[in-house]
């Protein structure tokens, strides 16, 4: 024996009211309706669940009995209505992600690409931008969370969540004249010519900062690319170039890209989680937060900006 859902609804609305006209119109659905509803409860059950009459329907003695069963049924089927909700919700939506050109093997792609395996009805959009560009973004409710690094003294407008550390060197190629050198100071870099981000990045002005209080002259910028890209990379790889790197991503350069021994000019950043201040955390959102707590493994972070 089975029962529908709205078949019960309706046997507890009809009890409530004492009205199959009241109850329908409590319901939104037409007075027949209600009726055959309660005649196919009474042919499941087999015995008269209401009394009709001129001034409305009562429950008969067995009525008071299934009145019981209904409410449990009813709650029941809420609870499970519910619950499959919020199942859906964790699973399926879409979630819009800001990114600062994270590393392939990153938190953040590592974090995404376990959603995208495990949430079919998952939808993604991902915005590759500039720090501040993705801070204004989220903002501004265009995109949902940013991951991006934060460095001394630079701050955000949004809420920020620490999530790992980095470290950004400057590095040339392994075979460099630099690189044979056991100890550097500014100076041996005045001759150099550096790949940095553009003026706007942190990155950039802080190395400007530490040459300008030092008194060195202002490095010669002969490359200007937002990302640590595999494409800059690799000029650095095959030129004389030195460039601000971070150590995620001399980690898969090693060989034939390195860190010079130039202790003044190492940048301590941290890889955090952009949101919007008190918005309203949907469960992709809490979702990807929590994988990236929980991920917590050495900082992949993205390029220096």
């Amino acid at each position: 024996m089975s029962f529908s859902p709205a078949d019960i609804a309706y046997f507890l609305e009809v009890a409530r009211q004492g009205h199959v006209g009241r109850a329908a119109e409590a319901v939104g659905v037409t007075q027949p309706a209600v009726s055959k509803a309660i005649r196919r409860l009474e042919d499941a059950v087999g015995v008269a669940l209401f009394e009709r009459g001129a001034h409305g329907a009562r429950l008969t003695a067995e009525g008071q009995l299934f009145l019981e069963s209904a409410r449990r049924f009813d709650t029941e089927h809420l609870e499970l209505m519910r619950s499959a909700s919020e199942l859906r919700a964790q699973h399926a939506g879409l979630l819009r992600v800001g990114l600062t050109n994270a590393a392939s093997d990153g938190p953040a792609v590592r974090v995404l690409s376990d959603m995208v395996r495990h949430r079919p009805g998952l939808r993604l959009t991902m915005v590759i931008g500039k720090s501040d560009a993705l801070n204004e973004a989220v903002e501004k409710a265009e995109l949902d969370v940013a991951v991006v690094p934060s460095y001394p003294g630079i701050s955000f407008g949004c809420d920020q969540l620490a999530l790992s550390e980095d470290t950004v060197r400057v590095a040339a190629r392994a075979d460099h004249p630099l690189a044979r050198r056991a100890a550097l100071t500014l100076s041996d870099l005045t001759d150099c010519a550096w790949a940095m981000p553009s003026r706007q990045s942190a990155a950039r002005r802080l190395v400007m900062q530490i040459f300008e209080q030092a008194g060195a002259p202002e490095p010669r910028v002969t490359l200007e690319a937002d990302y640590m890209s595999e494409a800059a990379m690799g000029l650095i790889a095959s030129t004389d170039l030195v460039g601000l790197v971070p150590a995620s991503v001399l980690r898969a350069w090693r060989g034939r890209v390195e860190a010079l021994p130039l202790p003044m000019l190492e940048l301590r950043r941290t890889l955090v989680l952009l949101t919007r201040p008190r918005a309203t955390w949907s469960p992709l959102m809490t979702a990807f937060r929590d994988l990236l707590l929980a991920d917590r493994l050495p900082a992949a972070a993205p390029a220096a900006r």
